[in-house]
Formats: structure tokens, C-alpha cells, sequence
């Protein structure tokens, strides 16, 4: 690396001496033609002035100025001064317009040099400046481990002139890398801080052996930004798993206030129903009996129909929920399903519309029958009696297209969208004890949607509501 950084130095040197040689011929060429036009001395010693001043500016080096200077006295004493084409001097006034002109050239030089230098650094630092902004202003918008960790290698790529870098965290020990090969020269190791301590070692390699201080500072810039913002990461996903764990405790507290709620009223009719049954049977008309028999079976219905919706929010909370997708038979589906409810829409007005030709569609036929008593048990628990339900099938394009309506009072439409949020009924924005616990709509957004289907609320003209659900009528590439 001696070897290349000598021969850099001497490729500027080469360089310089070239434009100070070319410079100082062109000065004394004009100066000769100004003196054929008769332009006295005094004036040509302005056109030497100038080639100094040229000099320093082309060659960044005072030095090669002063050297200018004195060449330029010399062939100013040489050529146009008496007696011509000799060193010496007879005129007093010569002597001290050359000296003048000699200390003028030389601190001419140095000032412009010296100005040079300081509008370079100036330039310089201002685009270290911008660097630096674009650095930090970059970091504000990435997250994620990983990108942040990219983010930071590639900002040592771009930003820093032949210098590429490896990151080891301390958490995983893992090397971190962009470019292959890296550079042959080891630059340093870059402790990577943060608020809490030592979080890693960024190491940079470059293709020089030295780096100037303002890739250092740049580099050093990175570093920083790089533990800020692992620490702002680490810390964002503490904030995040805090905000879920009181999350999935407030889901807990109201499952189970509302489980509780639920429970009361079945669980009382039950308890009601069974000891009226078992101290008073002989007593009991066929008709009471019978009845009383209903009544069990229905809030039994209920209690498996809350278990079931209880089980597969569960199963979709854990990301559990397996779909298993088959053809199945939509006619066999919708009866299965109102089989289900056969007893709640006893006394309803109640059909069933279906298309004439069979029609197979790729489903989980379990969760699918979950979806439609879940729907068909909502429209009988928020419609009155005398409301007449329907439960329609139709294929509309490429899906297949269910409908529960009923013409009851309907839903305001403020509601359409947090129906389907957990623990929301239709009469209260949020379930508050009343027999149905606010799973039902939620879990049937769930399942129809990891059939990738969709699945919305809406007015059901003249009155009424009508919930509607697609789901393809092909196995689209959906992960449950």
C-alpha cells in the first residue's frame, strides 16, 4: 500500500509541475507580445502577477506559487529590465519594483491558497453536513432488525469513499454483511451503543490504508444512528408485547364476564326446567311436559352453539385453525346447517333458496355450517317473532353467494362495520349479558375470510337486514 500511496504522490507531483511549466511559458509568451506592442514594464509585471495567482489556484499549493514567483523575477530581470538579457541591474526604481513585485507574488499566493483551502473545507463540510441529515433523517423511517441492519450497511457503501462493513450483534452473534469481497484493508472496529449498553461492533474495511476524518465522521454517524435505532426497534416491540398482553387480558376479563353473563340464564332455565320436572312429573300435563322438554333441548342448543364459537375464536387467537378445503355440495351444506337450528325456526317463517342445479364448492364444510347457524341464530335472536327469515345460495360470477335476511326492525347503519368486532351484539355496541356473548358474527368474519371470501352487513329493502357471505368457487392460495 506504500507503493500505491508513493506513487499517487507522485502522479500529483508530476501533474503540478506540468500545469506550473505550462503556466509560466504561457505568462512569459504574453508578456513578450505585450512589450512588441510597447506596453512598459510596470505592466508586465501584472501579467507575471496574474501567472502566480494561477498558478496557485490550479496547483492548490502555495508552494508552486512561490516557486512562480521567483522565476517569474527572474525573467522579468532577464528580459525587461537594463541591461536586457543579463542579471544585473542598474536602475534603483527596477531593483525595487522587482522586490515589490516578489513580495506581492509570494503573499498573493499564500492568501489565495490559503482562501482556496477554506472554500474547499467549507464545500467539503457542507456536503458532510448533508450526509450526516440524510443519515439521520434515513434511520427515521426504517424499522425492523434486519432492515435497520441494511439500511446501516449500505449507508457506509454509499456515503464513505471505498469502505464497506460487517455488523455482529451481541444477541445473536450472527455476522452481518452486504458486499462480497469486502475491501483488503482493515480499517477499525465501531462500538455500537445505545441507552441501555454495548449492543455490538460494526468492523470497516477500505481499499486505502488511511481515511480522512470526514469519513470517520460519517462512519461514526452511521454507528450512532445504528443504536439508536435497534434501541428505538427493541424497545417499539416491548411497547408492542406489552399492548397485546393487555390486550389478550381485556379479551380474557371479557370472555369470561361474558361467558359468566351467558351462562346464568340457560343454566337457570335448565336447573328451573329439570327440578320441575323431577318433583312435579306426574303432576304435569303431556302438553307442560313437552315443553318443559323443549326448553332443555333449545338452551342446550344455545350452550353447544356458544362452546363451539368460544372454540374457534380460540383456535383462530392461536392461529390454529386448520382449514381443510373439499368439494362439497352446497344443498347438503345449508341443510346440515339448518338441521342445526330446526328448532329455532320452528315457529319462524322461514325459507330456503337454492340454485336447481348442484353446485360444488372447495369449503371446510364444518366451519361453514359453524358460519351459517351462527347467522341464522343471530337473525332469530334480533328479530321478533312474527319476522320472516330467508337463507338464499346463488352463484354471482366467480363465487358462490349466501344471503340471510330477515324483514325485521334492521340495524342502524353506524353498526355495519363493528358487527363483526368480538363481543359486539346487535342491540348494544358491546355484549352486555344478554344472551348472545358477541362471538358469533366475528368468528364468521374469520372463517369466510380464510376461505378467502368476504363477507358484510346490509339493508334488507323495503326493512330488514341482510347479511351476505362469498366464497370462490376455486381454491384460491390463501393460509388460514
Amino acid at each position: 500500500m506504500s507503493k500505491e500511496k508513493d506513487s499517487l504522490k507522485t502522479q500529483q507531483y508530476f501533474s503540478c509541475s506540468i500545469k506550473t511549466i505550462l503556466i509560466f511559458l504561457i505568462t512569459t509568451g504574453s508578456s513578450l507580445l505585450v512589450s512588441l506592442l510597447g506596453v512598459g514594464k510596470e505592466s508586465i509585471v501584472m501579467v507575471f502577477l496574474l501567472g502566480v495567482l494561477f498558478t496557485t489556484i490550479f496547483t492548490s499549493s502555495y508552494v508552486y506559487g512561490i516557486i512562480t514567483s521567483f522565476a517569474s523575477l527572474m525573467v522579468l530581470n532577464f528580459l525587461f529590465t537594463e541591461p536586457r538579457f543579463t542579471l544585473v541591474i542598474y536602475n534603483e526604481n527596477d531593483i525595487v519594483l522587482l522586490l515589490f513585485f516578489l513580495v506581492t507574488a509570494v503573499v498573493s499566493g499564500v492568501v489565495t491558497s490559503r482562501l482556496q483551502q477554506q472554500m474547499e473545507l467549507a464545500a467539503k463540510n457542507e456536503r458532510t453536513a448533508q450526509t450526516l441529515y440524510r443519515i439521520a433523517s434515513g434511520f427515521l423511517s426504517v424499522n425492523g432488525k434486519s432492515n435497520i441492519i441494511q439500511r446501516s450497511i449500505s449507508y457506509i457503501h454509499q456515503y464513505t469513499s471505498g469502505c464497506e462493513c460487517t455488523i455482529t450483534l451481541n444477541e445473536d452473534q450472527k455476522i452481518y454483511t452486504g458486499f462480497h469481497p469486502l475491501p483488503p484493508h482493515f480499517h477499525g472496529e465501531y462500538v455500537i451503543k445505545s441507552a441501555p449498553g454495548f449492543l455490538g461492533i460494526m468492523q470497516v474495511y477500505s481499499h486505502s490504508i488511511e481515511v480522512d476524518e470526514q469519513t470517520q465522521l460519517i462512519i461514526q454517524a452511521v454507528v450512532t444512528q445504528l443504536g439508536i435505532a435497534l434501541d428505538r426497534e427493541d424497545l417499539y416491540n416491548k411497547q408492542e408485547k406489552t399492548r397485546l398482553s393487555m390486550e389478550s387480558e381485556k379479551l380474557r376479563a371479557a370472555l369470561l364476564r361474558s361467558v359468566a353473563h351467558d351462562l346464568r340464564s340457560p343454566l337457570t332455565v335448565l336447573l328451573g326446567a329439570g327440578n320441575l320436572l323431577a318433583d312435579n312429573y306426574e303432576h304435569l300435563s303431556d302438553d307442560k311436559r313437552k315443553k318443559l322438554a323443549t326448553d332443555i333441548s333449545e338452551e342446550i342448543i344455545w350452550l353447544t352453539n356458544l362452546v363451539e364459537n368460544i372454540l374457534d375464536m380460540t383456535r383462530i387467537n392461536e392461529s390454529h385453525l386448520v382449514i381443510q378445503k373439499e368439494n362439497e355440495v352446497v344443498d347438503d351444506v345449508v341443510s346440515e346447517a339448518v338441521s342445526h337450528v330446526e328448532r329455532l325456526l320452528r315457529e319462524r317463517t322461514f325459507s330456503v333458496e337454492l340454485p336447481e342445479d348442484v353446485i360444488m364448492v372447495p369449503m371446510d364444510g364444518r366451519l361453514i355450517v359453524r358460519v351459517l347457524i351462527n347467522l341464522l341464530e343471530n337473525a332469530v335472536l334480533h328479530t321478533q317473532p312474527e319476522a320472516a327469515i330467508q337463507l338464499s345460495a346463488t352463484i354471482n360470477k366467480d363465487n358462490l353467494e349466501v344471503m340471510v335476511s330477515d324483514n325485521g326492525q334492521g340495524i342502524k347503519e353506524e353498526l355495519y362495520e363493528k358487527l363483526f368486532e368480538k363481543f359486539v351484539t346487535h342491540d348494544k355496541i358491546v355484549s352486555d349479558g344478554r344472551r348472545g356473548i358477541g362471538l358469533g358474527l366475528a368468528n364468521c368474519k374469520a372463517l369466510v375470510e380464510a376461505h378467502g371470501g368476504s363477507i358484510w352487513v346490509e339493508a334488507n329493502h323495503p326493512q330488514g337486514t341482510r347479511f351476505v357471505f362469498t366464497l370462490p368457487l376455486e381454491n384460491p392460495a390463501v393460509s388460514a
